[in-house]
C-alpha cells in the first residue's frame, strides 16, 4: 500500500463529481457516521479533507458488490405488498 502523504488525495468536489452528489451531502454523512461508505479522509492543515487517492476504485468496488446482491426487477415485494393493499 502506497503511502498516504506520497499520493496525491481526492478533494471533496472530485469525490462529489464522481458520485453525482453534492460536497455538502459528503460532509453531512461524514460527519454523521464518521465515513463515507466506509471512506475516512485525513484533514489538512487549512481545514480541508484530503481522501485516499483510491477512494474512486474502491467506491466503484463497494458499488459491484451491493448490485451483485440486489435482486433483479423494479420492485421490491414490499412494494408490490403495498400495492396490492391500496
Amino acid at each position: 500500500m502506497a503511502d498516504r502523504n506520497t499520493t496525491r488525495g481526492l478533494s471533496t468536489r472530485e469525490i462529489a463529481d464522481f458520485m453525482q452528489v453534492t460536497p455538502e451531502g459528503i460532509r453531512v454523512q461524514l460527519c454523521r457516521s464518521g465515513s463515507y461508505y466506509g471512506l475516512r479522509p485525513d484533514r489538512l492543515p487549512n481545514g480541508r479533507l484530503a481522501w485516499p487517492a483510491d477512494s474512486l476504485e474502491r467506491l466503484l468496488e463497494a458499488g459491484r458488490k451491493t448490485k451483485a446482491r440486489t435482486p433483479p426487477g423494479p420492485k421490491s415485494r414490499r412494494h408490490e405488498a403495498t400495492a396490492e393493499v391500496a
